[in-house]
């Protein structure tokens, strides 16, 4: 284990200006570029090497060569002062317009790209970036500012800003439900196709048909057979191609309903504790972009 003093790193000044010196191979080529005077630069040098107790220069009359160490400290600085400059133009390239989501794929997709036109109508300087993501959100590793994410929300390190509560509807396209309903009758089920998913990103899982079919009082052996998906927007989009009946969320199927890409021929849906939200640390709370964008999403929820 490093003690104390070698942990502890040397002058940053002294670096900088090492780093300088060896790329040019001239103190006064580097104090050129750092704004400072030749003596200031060797100065500058002279205390890293006597911190660091070695030589780093070899210095003749007309010229400076590096050291054996002096070669492998300014190779490895060099690549780290890379690595610093491209890290702070990142930052600086950030502005307050710059917004970058992590959202679950099926609300990405179906609810909010739909939407997304108009917000961006409204807020035009946004440069918006979306990651479709159904895993637990990143924030700084990953730079995003927020995250739409379902499910049961419990991180009290996050703030988080409920959206919609749902239900799973029991849905088909219009060609099906000509073609097998009406299903006004608990026998009607027993041969229809029934599409299930079993999402393991969602926990708790969610309802399928057994729960449903019990809820209605039917028959539950239909609910053993039939396609299975493994996530609900996979199972949504079968039922838009009539390929069976799906228990869609609410908030996925509402533009579907609303287009009669869809039907849902029972009045009985399937209340769930899962909810979509807003999440985000709460440092994040006064970016512009971040705050108009909410502003946005929350009218939306509100008025839904």
């Amino acid at each position: 284990m490093l003690d104390g003093i070698s942990e502890r790193l040397p002058s940053l000044a002294g670096l900088q200006a090492f780093e300088a010196a060896a790329r040019h191979l001239s103190f006064a080529r580097a104090a050129e570029e750092l704004g400072l005077t030749p003596t200031a630069v060797s100065h500058r040098i002279r205390n890293l090497e006597a911190e660091l107790g070695v030589t780093l220069f070899r210095r003749g009359r007309r010229a400076v060569t590096l050291t054996d160490e002096g070669e492998r400290a300014a190779k490895d600085l060099s690549e780290s002062f890379d690595c610093l400059k491209m890290s702070v133009a990142k930052l600086r390239q950030r502005t307050t317009s710059q917004l970058q989501l992590a959202v679950a794929p099926s609300f990405a997709s179906d609810w909010l790209l739909p939407r997304l036109p108009e917000f961006l109508a409204r807020h035009p300087t946004v440069e918006l970036r979306v990651d479709p993501s159904a895993q637990a959100p990143e924030f700084e590793r990953a730079g995003n500012d927020a995250a739409i994410v379902f499910g049961c929300h419990s991180d009290a390190g996050l703030k988080s800003d409920r959206l919609f509560e749902n239900r799973l509807v029991p849905v088909c396209s219009p060609d099906f439900l000509e073609r097998h309903g009406p299903f006004d009758s608990r026998e009607a089920l027993d041969e229809v196709q029934l599409l299930h998913t079993e999402d393991a990103s969602t926990i708790p899982p969610l309802p399928g048909w057994q729960d449903w079919l019990k809820a209605a009082g039917a028959s539950q052996l239909s609910a053993l057979t039939g396609a299975c998906f493994g996530a609900c927007h996979m199972g949504i989009e079968a039922a838009r191609l009539g390929q069976g009946l799906a228990l869609g969320l609410s908030t996925l199927i509402a533009d579907d309903l609303d287009a009669d890409r869809l039907v849902a021929p029972f009045d009985l849906s399937l209340p769930i504790p899962q909810t979509y939200a807003l999440v985000y640390p709460p440092e994040h709370a006064t970016r512009p972009a971040l705050r108009v964008f909410r502003s946005w999403l929350l009218g939306y929820a509100r008025r839904r």
